[in-house]
């Protein structure tokens, strides 16, 4: 059994997806974003129950450039899997070694206070030391379907503690410093650039579960400007190899810093006057602070 439900967050909104079923919500919480969802959704039980469970934005069709049947096809085929997913950004893997290099550069301190939050809440993971992330583990948009048992161990053991954190202490220093802005399309806090990158980091780091990653073979489209295709295409060849060999040499890993880094600056000036594909609107440099 396959459940996907689109959140219905304004007054009058109708669904998209077909093959999607109606979340209406009863709280908009723009601050927490998609972490809301998930928060209220879970402790709701909604999760329970046989087969696999996922919750997914609207723009699912827009950002995957797949019909959604295509995807619920590939879950069926996936069955015994604990996750099923769908990473919108798969060129990725070529100018970044993980989420978080990825995110650095584009929210500057993302990564420090990230550590901040796991180590307030207690999570032990070192944001540092997360391994590599190639396709079997790269998801943004947090496409991706699971049954009970990841449910409760990824949402239930990770995403509901940091929101205790959140709503129990919100003048701690670090939930204040996880509620400053940072440069998005929209006002926006890190919590949900922090939120979007823990699924790829637990999947990686637990590896008792089984996901698959629906397979894309050419990542062209899902560039966003010419200058990322380009710089993922001079990547490829040595980042292919690395990770069918499972090595990452250390010069490898400094040149995908340099790349995420170059891919970034080129991205902010090219989005400052380029409405984004999935937004339609341009980058304010300007972070403002979430109230």
């Amino acid at each position: 059994m396959l459940r996907i439900y689109e959140p219905l967050y304004a007054v009058g909104q109708q669904k998209v997806e077909p093959l999607f079923l109606p979340l209406p919500l009863a709280n908009n919480d723009f601050d927490w974003r998609e972490f809301r969802i998930y928060v209220d959704f879970y402790r709701q039980g909604r999760h329970r129950g046989p087969g696999h469970c996922g919750i997914f934005s609207p723009k699912f069709a827009l950002k995957s450039k797949i019909q959604t049947s295509q995807f619920f096809d590939f879950c069926r085929s996936h069955e015994e899997a604990d996750v099923c997913f769908f990473n919108p950004f798969p060129q990725v893997r070529y100018v970044a070694y993980n989420v978080w290099t990825q995110g650095e550069p584009w929210h500057p301190g993302l990564m420090q206070v990230a550590q901040g939050l796991m180590d307030a809440v207690g999570i032990p993971w070192k944001i540092d030391r997360i391994p590599r992330h190639g396709e079997q583990f790269l998801a943004f948009s947090n496409f991706w379907v699971a049954n009970e048992k990841f449910w409760d161990a990824y949402v239930g053991g990770i995403l509901i503690p940091i929101a205790e954190f959140l709503q129990q202490q919100p003048d701690h220093p670090v939930a204040k410093l996880v509620m400053q802005g940072t440069y998005h399309t929209d006002k926006a806090s890190f919590l949900p650039f922090i939120i979007e990158r823990l699924f790829s980091t637990f999947i990686s780091l637990h590896l008792e579960f089984s996901c698959k990653s629906y397979p894309i073979l050419d990542i062209r489209p899902y560039c966003l400007n010419e200058a990322e295709w380009e710089i993922a295409t001079a990547m490829k060849p040595s980042i292919d190899a690395a990770d069918k060999n499972g090595y990452f040499p250390i010069d490898l890993v400094e040149s995908l810093s340099q790349a995420a880094i170059s891919n970034t600056a080129q991205g902010k000036r090219f989005f400052l006057n380029n409405p984004h594909p999935h937004t339609g609107r341009v980058i304010s440099d300007h972070p403002t602070v979430s109230s």
